[in-house]
């Protein structure tokens, strides 16, 4: 976000579901802004709080939490199934969602908002 408010060349910008209320300077992005975040991160009260005020497409990933974004997304509901880390875990780190559906989900919606706006 830093390299898109102090270079032109920066296009478009995409945020995975990052605090944005320590950086105040942010505000002024004129940039198209994607805010994807998912619909189970402890933390939603504040990001939306820290993302009012910015005007970007907003995207909330159904199913699944913070690290879905990661490569947890992937590793910990094989580990699920292989019986190393619990139910309740893999919910708490990643959602209940499908891992294929939501890493081809976040994919699509990066991919699209990019190819929108970098073409």
């Amino acid at each position: 976000m830093y390299a898109a408010r102090d270079d032109c060349r920066v296009g478009a910008v995409a945020n995975l579901e990052v605090y944005l209320d320590l950086h105040p300077t942010l505000a002024g992005l004129n940039q198209p802004l994607l805010l994807f975040r998912t619909d189970g991160f402890e933390g939603a009260a504040r990001i939306d709080s820290s993302w009012a005020g910015l005007s970007g497409h907003r995207v909330l990933l159904p199913d699944a939490h913070h690290r879905a974004f990661t490569d947890y997304g992937s590793l910990v509901p094989r580990l699920h199934t292989s019986g190393l880390v619990t139910a309740t875990a893999r919910t708490a780190l990643v959602g209940t969602g499908d891992p294929a559906v939501t890493l081809a989900e976040v994919r699509r919606r990066v991919e699209t908002f990019f190819a929108r706006h970098m073409s």
